[in-house]
This record gives C-alpha cells, sequence and structure tokens, in this order.
C-alpha cells in the first residue's frame, strides 16, 4: 500500500473511531455540587485593566471538568463559575493566542481553592504582554 493511502486510513480510522473520554465517578460527583464562583480583574504590569482578555479556569485534578471562560470587559472584569471543591489556576487568551510563562507571576501558577456555592472576589490575574511579545 502507498505511504499516502496508509496514512489516509490511520487518520481516518483515528477519527470514526474516536470518543471522548467517560467521566470519572470523581467528575460526576463533581458535577452535581453546587458551582462556584470566582472573580476579579485582568491588569497589566502597572495595573492598569486589560480588556478583550479570554479567562478559563485551569483545574488542578485530573478529575475536575473544565468549565467555560469569560472575556474582560473595558475594566478588565471577568467571573467564572467552575466546579467545586476544587483547585484552579488561570489561563489568558489573548488575540485567540494562549502563552504560559515561566514567570513566577503568571496566572497559570495561581492555586485558587473553591468549595460549593463559594465567591471568591478580588482575584488579580496580570497580563504578562512583554512576555507575549517574545513568543512571536
Amino acid at each position: 500500500m502507498h505511504l499516502r493511502t496508509a496514512l489516509f486510513f490511520a487518520v481516518l480510522t483515528a477519527t470514526v473511531c474516536a470518543t471522548p473520554p467517560r467521566p470519572t465517578e470523581m467528575s460526576l460527583r463533581l458535577a452535581r455540587n453546587e458551582r462556584a464562583v470566582i472573580e476579579g480583574r485582568v491588569v497589566d504590569r502597572r495595573g492598569d485593566p486589560v480588556a478583550g482578555i479570554d479567562v478559563e479556569g485551569l483545574p488542578r485534578g485530573r478529575d475536575v471538568p473544565w468549565s467555560p471562560g469569560s472575556a474582560t470587559g473595558r475594566e478588565g472584569r471577568f467571573r467564572l463559575t467552575v466546579f467545586a471543591p476544587a483547585e484552579y489556576g488561570f489561563v489568558l487568551s489573548f488575540n485567540g493566542r494562549t502563552v504560559i510563562t515561566p514567570g513566577p507571576d503568571d496566572p497559570a501558577r495561581l492555586r485558587i481553592m473553591v468549595h460549593p456555592g463559594e465567591r471568591r472576589e478580588g482575584i488579580k490575574l496580570v497580563f504578562l504582554r512583554e512576555e507575549w511579545q517574545k513568543t512571536r
């Protein structure tokens, strides 16, 4: 069989047979709990708000499902509704790109614990614009 034909069938088989993983018992239990709310602002290093950033909670556990993200408004504010109990870091996306930097102040390095029904406010995430520009 020609290599290109073999690759085509391998990709087709993988695409047709691919199924999402089954939810674990723990993830099903988390899904039944009341959600937690995390609110805060995305700012630059000077403390100025940054609009147009997509914020997602980065679950710190294999059984914690991902929750929908939130886009920041003019004042850099975001609001996430997440599964609980769980611990989260944060992923920022800007202009369709997501960058996680090695810096200790990168939002992915944060560890915010939430419990069912809890509301965490005042979370400040720093958008490291200079680091993002280095990755272009």
